[in-house]
């Protein structure tokens, strides 16, 4: 019994100590994320290049990986949102992705529900810079997305980097509507 209390003690401040060590960023008036204390944030490097219809927000680097966020507005998508879309219009959503993103091999691999209800769609892909993982989810006809690749391009997609994205994910959480509103 003191063994099982032990183990639940260490858990308990193993994970307090996990949440202790977050950051929490807001990306503009459209989300906030939380990230590892063990990543940097660069949210200037490409801001330049920003449109009205297209935004890059920001990116973490960890030690060896590093995840983009931008955002894109999607005319043929006006009006409508994943978290709100019948299980047919998800189907079509994924469909459309496959067949967007033919050139790139894509693989839908997982989909992250954060405690928000916006879900993301996970999938592999490939192109000239080598393998990564673009998760989006689509609210009122922006696209919200994220690119999730190791700096060495050599390397494959495996579960610890699909882990870290999703962590991440898993945060997503509006300001104020600002990705619905967006």
């Amino acid at each position: 019994m003191k063994k099982l209390v032990s183990v639940l003690l260490a858990l308990a401040l193993t994970f307090t100590l996990t949440a202790a060590f977050a950051k929490t960023y807001t990306a503009g008036t459209y989300y906030t994320v939380e990230y590892p204390d063990s990543m940097s944030l660069d949210d200037t490097s490409y801001v330049q290049d920003n449109t009205e219809d297209d935004a890059w927000l920001f990116m973490l680097s960890g030690d060896d990986y590093l995840i983009d966020a931008s955002l894109s507005t999607v005319d043929e998508y006006s009006g409508f949102s994943l978290y709100s879309a019948t299980d047919a219009e998800k189907q079509a959503y994924v469909a459309e992705v496959m067949t967007t993103f033919a050139d790139q091999d894509p693989a839908l691999v997982d989909t992250v529900i954060p405690a928000s209800g916006i879900p993301f769609y996970i999938f592999s892909m490939e192109d000239s810079d080598g393998v990564y993982y673009f998760a989006e989810t689509i609210a009122n006809g922006v696209s919200l997305y994220f690119c999730c690749y190791y700096n060495d391009v050599n390397a494959p997609l495996d579960q610890p980097l699909l882990d870290s994205l999703k962590g991440i994910l898993k945060t997503f959480a509006p300001v104020n509507d600002g990705a619905a509103a967006a």
